[in-house]
């Protein structure tokens, strides 16, 4: 079976979209490109958000079906919500109580048990790494569980982050680490993953956009059928994958 995305591969995918949008200094920058790496925690693939049961059942066969797959979820789907509390998350980074209110219905947005587990358990695992970088955020993170995008929200924005920085590198982080899932399971080479990174790439804009001009009653979705396969893969005999 094909590896994962080998890192240095993915690494100078994330380069090259990043240095369109360059706007702020080198070093959030450079915070950045280690928020979004690999060698983060929500970059390890243990999550496979329902494609790894649309792998079994031939849905996600190959590079166009998996690029259908996730050109859906961005732009009719929970990819594209939660791009939209990642905005929400960016704007609010100071507001303490409105970020709780955030994670709340960020949380109850969620359409199956695994999708809730899936962002919450990314969201503490990306909140304890960014300590690192941020310290005074410890306090914050216990005083109540984040979702993943509210919490990169937050992260970029005091991290010296642009909003166009931080809508664009957590839809690629999302997408990457499907990518990456994807290609240990089908399996897929692992020049198969970067052409589907390339060729979601205006897709990744687009959903961008898309998310910059929304707001919460916006938020839905018609992506039945992945939603469907993430609470199908909760009852999978065979996996690989946490979700």
């Amino acid at each position: 079976m094909a590896g994962a995305l080998h890192p240095l591969a993915v690494m100078g995918t994330i380069i090259t979209i990043m240095t369109k949008v360059i706007e702020g200094g080198s070093r959030a920058f450079l915070s950045l490109l280690s928020w979004v790496s690999p060698a983060f925690p929500t970059g390890s693939y243990a999550y496979s958000h329902g494609v790894e049961w649309a792998v079994s059942q031939g849905d996600v066969r190959d590079v166009a079906s998996l690029c259908d797959w996730l050109e859906v979820l961005l732009l009719h789907g929970s990819l594209g919500n939660d791009l939209v509390f990642l905005h929400y998350g960016w704007q609010r980074a100071e507001e303490g109580e409105a970020l709780r209110e955030l994670a709340e219905y960020a949380r109850a947005c969620a359409s199956s048990r695994e999708r809730y587990e899936e962002t919450l358990w990314q969201g503490d695992a990306f909140m304890r790494a960014a300590c690192v970088w941020q310290p005074e955020l410890e306090t914050l993170r216990q005083a109540f569980s984040w979702p993943l995008p509210v919490a990169q929200g937050l992260v970029f924005r005091r991290g010296g982050v642009t909003k166009a920085q931080a809508l664009l590198a957590g839809a690629y982080n999302a997408v990457a680490a499907l990518v990456s899932a994807t290609v240990r399971l089908v399996p897929l080479g692992q020049t198969d993953g970067l052409r589907a990174l390339k060729r979601l790439d205006p897709v990744l804009e687009q959903a961008v956009e898309k998310a910059e001009r929304s707001t919460f009653d916006d938020l839905g979705g018609v992506c039945f059928y992945a939603d469907m396969a993430a609470m199908r893969h909760e009852t999978q005999r065979t996996r690989l994958f946490r979700t």
